[in-house]
């Protein structure tokens, strides 16, 4: 036997336990077990990699999934119960996440980047103790240079800046450029998942990632929304306008935004130590542990009654909070579900909550970008809305010369979410995330507003366009489905 023969024969005895593995011990869910089990039987060997970058969930014990008790005990401190009709969606967040109602908030929208970074720059500037900020994708270009040297003139001043920056989203940040960062006393770490890395150079976890975008300033002002740190989401790319909705707060919900980051900050710092990665030898000593993490949670201000909650979820819990969340708001429907999302692959049971409500008369209507970043997901994405489309879901299909990056639910004009979530089994599984559920009106009509303006920039799909599209593309939606959930 030579070696070709003996590799591949080692190959398919590894790919058969790894998929008795999956099948009758992780009991994944059916589409991804028939997903990695065409990889195995098509690819043997270059499965084998794959699986081993994409399959396994080697973070499953970094980042916690409700906020630590040390945290709670600062987020409490001025709340009031909420009575309002979604107790019993309030009840089951702060059973998932130990959120509280954070009661009092101002909250104000942005609809794309430029609006978003010229609000938060004045506000960098502004600040007089702290800035906090945790990014998924993080470049060194336009606006990265623009934000990261404003952290370094506010931290040369003595104002305390942490920054999380996730590893894969990062990787193309200019490492020079971060050696002058960190130099200027900004305690920036890296995110990277737990037994992810097994050298300097070769990183396993590229399937799992920590999506959110947080900025907290001085314990008063925080961001949240779907904007990275890039100049595409400036417009500056080949997609042209990128549509993204962004908020800031001012309240009570910022001591939630707070407490997370500490959660998150200190958590990556604690593994990121253990693990004696090249580039941490002596953060120890860097970055100390706050001694009076009271400073940071200041008492609010605000007195807008405009009551919201905290919801996340990373790939360690056995559930995803932001998926229940999801369900109760789609099943709470009385009149109507507008969903904006750059990326449709949701999961079973949220394809049957949307099923249900536009065939008991809910009128459901759905933005999606008719223009794709990442092809795969498109292509997979069309799929279930062809579904949908079947029982009447209206489909909006964004302006084509744009991107659209949205990602929101409204419910009959009285409560909606916004964040970082995607309307897909990614963010619902894989990745860690934050939304907010905003359980006001005014609120709500806003984002509502935001939604109709967006279906008038976009196209309807009709079933009938869908169907008369060239059997080549339908067989090719229909490849790139069977391994969705692989994305």
């Amino acid at each position: 036997m030579n070696l070709y023969n003996a590799i591949t024969a080692l190959s398919l005895v590894i790919n058969f336990l790894i998929s008795l593995t999956i099948i009758f011990k992780n009991r994944e869910k059916p589409e991804k077990s028939i997903g990695w089990l065409l990889i195995f039987m098509l690819i043997p060997f270059l499965g084998l990699i794959l699986y081993f970058f994409l399959g396994r969930n080697w973070k499953s014990r970094n980042l916690k999934e409700r906020l630590s008790p040390e945290m709670i005990d600062f987020v409490k401190t001025s709340l009031e119960e909420y009575a309002g009709p979604y107790k019993d969606m309030a009840k089951m967040v702060t059973i998932g996440n130990g959120s509280p109602m954070f009661s009092y908030n101002n909250i104000t929208l942005y609809k794309d980047g430029v609006e978003k970074f010229e609000a938060l720059i004045h506000d960098l500037e502004s600040a007089t103790h702290h800035i906090h900020m945790e990014y998924y994708i993080v470049k060194s270009d336009d606006i990265g240079r623009r934000i990261f040297d404003t952290l370094i003139r506010k931290s040369k001043e003595g104002i305390k800046v942490r920054f999380i920056m996730d590893k894969v989203g990062g990787r193309r940040f200019d490492k020079e450029y971060l050696k002058e960062i960190r130099a200027a006393g900004i305690e920036l770490v890296t995110y990277s998942a737990h037994f992810a890395s097994i050298s300097k150079y070769i990183d396993t976890s590229i399937n799992y990632r920590n999506h959110r975008k947080i900025i907290i300033i001085d314990g008063k002002i925080g961001y949240l929304g779907g904007n990275n740190i890039g100049d595409e989401y400036t417009g500056k790319s080949k997609f042209g306008y990128w549509r993204d909705t962004h908020a800031r707060i001012e309240g009570e919900f910022v001591l939630g935004l707070q407490a997370l980051f500490f959660d998150d900050f200190f958590s990556v710092l604690s593994f990121n130590e253990e693990a004696k990665k090249w580039e941490y030898d002596k953060q120890r000593q860097k970055y100390k542990r706050e001694e009076d993490l009271s400073l940071y949670f200041p008492k609010n201000t605000i007195e807008n009654y405009l009551p919201m909650q905290l919801v996340y979820n990373g790939p360690g819990t056995p559930y995803s909070t932001v998926e229940q969340l999801f369900l109760k708001m789609i099943t709470s429907a009385k009149e109507k579900i507008y969903i904006s999302s750059p990326y449709f692959i949701p999961s079973d049971s949220l394809m049957q909550a949307l099923k249900v409500a536009v065939l008991s008369g809910i009128d459901v209507k759905i933005v999606f970008p008719e223009q794709y970043d990442h092809p795969p997901v498109g292509h997979a994405s069309m799929t279930y809305i062809k579904e949908l489309l079947d029982v009447g879901v209206e489909f909006y299909l964004y302006d084509k010369e744009s991107f659209y990056h949205n990602k929101a639910i409204v419910v009959d004009t009285q409560i909606s979410t916004f964040g970082t979530a995607n309307f897909d089994v990614r963010s619902l599984y894989y990745n860690y995330e934050v939304n907010a559920v905003v359980y006001d009106e005014l609120t709500s009509a806003k984002m509502e507003g935001l939604f109709y303006d967006d279906a008038a920039a976009s196209r309807m799909l009709t079933l009938d366009e869908y169907n008369r599209r060239s059997i080549y593309t339908h067989l090719k939606e229909s490849f790139f489905r069977i391994f969705s959930l692989l994305f």
